[in-house]
């Protein structure tokens, strides 16, 4: 008998949680909004040989205190100081009761009685806290540090102390879709829950992102919002990169700019670079965040490339508003027919120049005389031969705020035999240096050629003296009778032969025979002009492009017809044989 005490005695303590007793289960404390309800979720347990005494006849009552009477009594909910209802079933063990509209004279600790035909007892009760505002939501995690593109998860989460009347909760901004639940914590309370999920973006760095509860009363006169938030950390690479010019507005040529690179990025941008655009390749033109330049038309749009930790990014092209004078291109240009003047006229500038059209200094338009049209940065005129002169001059006029350019088109018409005026473009400048230039070589052509002469001179002029022969002096005289020592006469007279004239047909061509001086010429003297003779046709025979001429030289007293006794030796004619080359020779 003693040993099966025994073992009954430990099966029972083996057994300990299995073994049925009286508790129960409920918060400590539940917070509830003034003029709400509030649900006690209410579970409790009894020793097992009371199990059976879980009847219809049971009842649920909260009461201050173990003496106090009632506050609630589920048998007669309406006639109770706060009226209720229960919810739970008694024969379960569920004691879960709803209290409504709670006041803050409510705000006390409430035990639950379980009252049945033959079993009862006082549990521990719950504080109920009643609240001018409502419970403030839960996010979770509480902060928010991720990189750009990382899916997030957050979760708001809000008492839900009144079943019939959870909160509503809303995400501020609308990142994306939110689902809803109704949750059951530890301690068996209600909590609702809105889930929500995102991609993280760098427009949502900064950005206060919250979740807002609200409550609603039971009497529907009022409701009450409360909400809770945290501030985004997205890390980025650099976006919105930007290129800011000031001056902001047009610029002249050749004044200073600064460039300033703006981006936004998380961490902070680490390093700038600036480059310019060149048809498809990009030239470095510096690093910082400002760049100092001049403006030039000619530099191409400006990239800007922003970086830091998480990677780069560039800006835009960006073209200054560079002003200049007006240019006019080179592809300007008249052209004429038998009938009309065309020219055209292309230009350049920044404001858009406009464009002129005179004619001998008046002002040209579109009319019945003059066909005008203009396009796009160029203008075209056409006259008809009833404008023309024998030269006429065409200018175009190019002008903007900044300045002016002209061409001119000069027209000169040539002999009536031309079939064909001439046109010339002139730029005043550029005909001052041309002209210039030619009388420079003149003048150098002309001292070059009498220096030469000069040189010539004497060298044959020495070489007769010193040789004692007279028929290779390139200056010599034929004396006339009676003056046989006279010293020759030293004036040169310059011969100019014109090849062009000489070739044209119908033109009778030089002698190339020495021309006989008289007929009493002795033997020797006849030898000489026959030996001269020979020696120019054989010249002509190697070359039929060079023309020789024989030249007799006289002082001047000297009578054509004088006496055969007077010619001697010493006194005997030669002849200078020179060649012309080209145009014009000496």
């Amino acid at each position: 008998m003693a040993a099966a005490l025994t073992l009954l005695l430990i099966g029972c303590l083996l057994q300990g949680a299995l073994c049925g007793k009286f508790e129960i289960i409920i918060p400590k404390t539940i917070e509830v909004l003034k003029g709400s309800c509030v649900t006690i979720p209410c579970s409790f347990d009894v020793d097992d040989q009371h199990n059976v005494n879980l009847d219809n006849t049971c009842k649920a009552l909260w009461k201050e205190s173990y003496t106090r009477p009632a506050v609630f009594d589920s048998s007669n909910p309406q006639q109770s100081t706060i009226k209720g209802q229960l919810i739970g079933d008694l024969t379960k063990k569920d004691c879960t009761t709803t209290l409504n509209d709670m006041q803050p004279q409510n705000n006390k600790v409430y035990h639950f009685r379980l009252e049945c035909d033959i079993l009862k007892y006082f549990f521990d009760g719950v504080k109920i806290s009643v609240k001018d505002d409502p419970p403030r939501p839960t996010l979770t995690p509480p902060t928010l540090k991720v990189k750009e593109g990382t899916s997030v998860s957050l979760n708001c989460s809000a008492p839900a102390p009144c079943l019939s009347l959870p909160p509503n909760l809303t995400w501020s901004p609308g990142l994306g879709e939110d689902q809803e639940t109704l949750q059951e914590n530890q301690d068996k309370t209600k909590v609702k829950i809105s889930v929500l999920n995102f991609k993280a973006s760098h427009l949502h760095h900064g950005q206060e992102i919250s979740c807002t509860a609200v409550y609603r009363k039971q009497d529907g006169s009022t409701e009450s919002s409360v909400k809770t938030s945290l501030t985004a950390d997205i890390t980025y690479s650099p976006k919105g990169t930007t290129v800011s010019v000031s001056p902001s507005g047009p610029v002249q040529e050749d004044k200073n700019v600064t460039l300033t690179c703006s981006a936004n990025a998380n961490p902070a941008v680490k390093n700038y670079t600036w480059y310019r655009a060149d048809g498809g390749q990009e030239t470095f033109m510096g690093t910082g965040r400002v760049l100092n330049i001049k403006a030039s038309r000619e530099r191409g749009p400006f990239f800007c490339r922003a970086a830091n930790e998480e990677g780069s990014g560039r800006s835009n092209n960006t073209q200054m508003d560079v002003q200049y004078a007006p240019q006019i291109m080179s592809s300007s240009d008249c052209t004429k027919t038998a009938n009309q003047v065309n020219c055209s006229c292309e230009s350049t500038g920044n404001p858009p120049p406009t464009l002129q059209w005179s004619l001998d200094g008046l002002a040209v338009n579109h009319s019945e005389e003059f066909a005008v049209s203009y396009g796009t940065g160029g203008s075209f005129i056409t006259m008809s031969q009833a404008q023309w002169k024998d030269h006429f001059t065409v200018l175009c006029r190019s002008s903007n705020s900044l300045g002016s350019a002209s061409q001119r088109f000069l027209f000169y018409s040539l002999p009536p035999s031309a079939e064909n005026s001439v046109i010339l473009p002139v730029f005043i400048p550029t005909i001052v240096v041309f002209l210039v230039v030619i009388c420079a070589l003149l003048v150098l052509v002309c001292a070059l050629l009498f220096v030469i002469r000069a040189q010539r001179t004497q060298h044959n002029l020495l070489k007769s003296q010193g040789s004692g022969n007279t028929s290779t002096v390139a200056i010599s005289q034929l004396l006339p009778s009676g003056e046989g020592n006279k010293e020759p006469n030293k004036t040169d007279e310059d011969i100019y032969v014109n090849m062009y004239e000489l070739k044209k047909p119908g033109v009778t061509q030089p002698a190339t025979t020495s021309e006989p001086i008289s007929t009493n010429l002795q033997s020797s003297s006849r030898n000489n002009t026959e030996d001269a003779s020979t020696s120019s046709e054989k010249k002509n025979e190697e070359s039929k492009d060079v023309i020789y001429t024989n030249v007799i030289w006289r002082s001047k007293g000297e009578k054509v017809g004088g006496s055969s006794g007077d010619t001697n030796q010493s006194g005997r004619s030669y002849l200078e044989e020179k060649r012309l080359e080209g145009g014009f020779n000496l």
